[in-house]
């Protein structure tokens, strides 16, 4: 198996605003529809209208373009690079997409970073051509990780910790696993407190213990391109939704005779212990994947034929991707709640760049207004596909004005309070860093 000694921290960065899309308008919402109402009839903790794009749009509905209190998702996403340690960064989008970053980047500033725009490829809208547009725009060695992530995570600004993890060094591909215990520990106790609804479809276990976790799949990748095939990227992340993952592993290991006999051992051990130990623990759970760390990690390594590592964190920002209605309104009650309490500066109370943003929605999206459609009248469009999508309530009044019933759940409460605590943390680490240096 091919080894790994990286360089630590991880400098450069690959954010993708890119989407694929349905061949119409009328199969994306089929799709979208179709989905929440089986999550609905499951009986599953969060419920995805989602938000897909159409070649027959006129208006390309393009999540990353969407709104978070007159803002849109896409800049978020960019300022918590901008925010970090990372020196390179290559964005990938449609002609929008750069002229939002153009107009966005006149406003803040590029904070010393060298950021360059690969044009999405309309024709080649897969994940590995994606990420092939942002390599060719990257020199990398053979000892570099570089972390690729898609640019809905509006509210990822600790990245630090992902960009320094010392395990970059020993392993090429570091899968950021979502655990529903690590990031809400009081949820059995208190339902309020899990603020980010999401349905977890893995299982783990750790080496000798009884710690069972419920997992969501990773939402960024630190990456060792040189070292991993393309298409292995391709298949894990393309079948990572609804539990799909083994579907990916299956796939690989047919293509990948000769490294399927040194993963059987760990796949037959899987078979004869996973199951029973976790109904010791918690009988009669219902899960899609699961496997004990260990297994996992050596059982993937093997059949990657490159080191690879998981860990679990506790920060709900990682998990908190917008790829649905409901999604994006957590994101405006959680704004829309914050700006209600301090005004103008609730956005930099919740998140370290909330000052530079806002200053963007003054200055810089009235021009956007004209020249982006969603933007030209941007409730009374999303008003228009609350309608489309069944939804029994429309988010915004005729007065263009926030009014979703969602905005006044506790939860929101509980959001604001912990991004709150963890913005106040980052910036109190970040002015003891600056004293130290100086």
């Amino acid at each position: 198996m091919i080894s790994a000694k990286n360089k630590i921290p991880i400098e450069k960065c690959i954010i993708s605003f890119s989407h694929n899309k349905y061949s119409t308008r009328e199969e994306a919402d089929t799709f979208s529809m179709a989905k929440a109402e089986r999550e609905m009839a499951a009986g599953k903790l969060g419920i995805s209208h989602l938000i897909l794009r159409a070649e027959n749009d006129d208006i390309d509905r393009l999540k990353f373009l969407f709104l978070i209190r007159g803002i849109p998702i896409m800049c978020y996403a960019l300022s918590n690079l901008l925010n970090s340690s990372l020196r390179e960064i290559v964005v990938i989008g449609s002609e929008e997409v750069k002229k939002i970053m153009d107009c966005f980047l006149d406003v803040v500033g590029t904070c010393g970073k060298t950021i360059r725009f690969a044009q999405e490829d309309a024709q080649h809208l897969n994940l590995v051509h994606t990420m092939n547009l942002g390599r060719e725009l990257l020199s990398l060695s053979p000892d570099e990780l570089v972390l690729f992530q898609p640019g809905d995570l509006p509210f990822l600004y600790d990245l630090e910790k992902v960009l320094r993890f010392p395990d970059n060094k020993k392993h090429n591909l570091v899968l950021w696993l979502n655990s529903r215990q690590k990031m809400f520990p009081e949820f059995e106790k208190n339902l309020d407190s899990e603020f980010v609804k999401r349905n977890y479809h893995y299982r783990s276990l750790d080496n000798h213990s009884d710690n069972l976790l419920d997992l969501k799949e990773p939402n960024l990748y630190p990456i060792n391109f040189s070292m991993m095939d393309s298409d292995i990227i391709d298949n894990l992340h393309s079948s990572r939704k609804d539990g799909q993952i083994i579907h990916a592993g299956i796939q690989t290991a047919l293509q990948k005779p000769l490294r399927l006999l040194k993963v059987l051992p760990y796949v037959v051990n899987h078979l004869l212990t996973f199951r029973s130990n976790v109904n010791c623990i918690r009988p009669g759970d219902q899960y899609q994947f699961g496997m004990s760390r260990k297994n996992f990690h050596k059982g993937i390594s093997h059949l990657l034929n490159t080191p690879l590592t998981t860990t679990v964190h506790d920060d709900p920002a990682f998990v908190s991707d917008v790829d649905a209605l409901e999604d994006w309104e957590d994101f405006e009650s959680l704004t829309h709640y914050a700006e209600n309490a301090h005004g103008q500066e609730g956005l930099e109370i919740i998140h370290p760049f909330g000052e530079a943003l806002t200053r963007f929605r003054e200055e810089g999206m009235p021009r956007l207004k004209t020249e982006i459609p969603m933007y030209q009248d941007f409730p009374s469009y999303i008003n228009s596909i609350y309608a489309t999508l069944g939804m029994s309530y429309a988010p915004f009044d005729k007065e263009g004005q926030y009014i979703s019933p969602n905005g006044k759940l506790k939860t929101v409460e509980v959001a604001y309070r912990w991004y709150k605590q963890k913005c106040e943390l980052l910036k109190q680490n970040t002015a003891h860093e600056n004293r130290q240096q100086a």
